[in-house]
Parts: structure tokens; C-alpha cells; sequence
């Protein structure tokens, strides 16, 4: 009967060892998605600051790609070889911001300036 005892007692102190284990492992996943939670949260605020960059007052951009919500803009003042994508959640814009398009950046938002980017922009390589 002591023999079983001890046994008990060690298998109690080994399931003790376990939990501790797994409580552990849990404290650390726990740790890693908070930082990871602050490192999406870093890089929501570096892509804002980056489109910020992009962005800017007066200049007109042609719309070089569009699928779904996103458009790939490239700034047709500054003759740009950087697209840049931009997500968009203006239904009237979405609803004209297509390939093709020339937008310009005014008072904080993106208004059709012509359905006809690539015609300017063949006109200006011409010249």
C-alpha cells in the first residue's frame, strides 16, 4: 500500500509539473498575440502615414488597376513610376474610380477629374 501511495504522489507532483507547463505555454501565446496585436496595429498606422505621403493636394493620379474596393493609383503630376493601392469606401467614387480614370486629390478626398487618364497620358507622351 505505500508503494501506491508514493506512486500517487508522484503522479500528482508529475500532472502539477504538467500544468504549470501548460500554463506557461499558454502565458507565452498569450504574450506573443498581444505583441503581434501591436505590431498590425504599428502597421495600420505606418500604411496610413505612407498613404499621407502619397497624397497629395491638387495632384492628379491615374487610376492603373481597380478590383473590388482597392485602386492602384500612380501620380500623374509628379510622373511617377510608384503605384500605390488605396481602398476605397465611397460608393459614388468606387462607382468611377476605374481603369483608365484620373482622379485628383482635393480637400482630403479623390474626385474624377476625367474618365480619359490614358488619353491624357498618351497625349502628354506625344508632346
Amino acid at each position: 500500500m505505500d508503494l501506491n501511495i508514493l506512486k500517487n504522489i508522484k503522479e500528482d507532483i508529475k500532472n502539477n509539473i504538467d500544468v504549470k507547463g501548460f500554463i506557461q505555454e499558454l502565458t507565452n501565446f498569450l504574450k506573443n498575440v498581444e505583441q503581434s496585436k501591436t505590431k498590425e496595429d504599428l502597421s495600420e498606422i505606418n500604411i496610413d502615414e505612407e498613404l499621407q505621403y502619397y497624397r497629395k493636394e491638387g495632384h492628379l493620379y491615374l487610376v492603373t488597376e481597380d478590383r473590388m474596393n482597392e485602386i492602384y493609383l500612380s501620380d500623374f503630376t509628379e510622373k511617377s513610376k510608384i503605384e500605390f493601392k488605396e481602398k476605397i469606401t465611397d460608393k459614388e467614387l468606387l462607382k468611377i474610380a476605374k481603369e483608365g480614370a484620373m482622379l485628383q486629390y482635393k480637400n482630403g478626398k479623390y474626385e474624377l477629374y476625367s474618365q480619359n487618364g490614358y488619353d491624357m497620358l498618351f497625349e502628354e507622351e506625344k508632346n
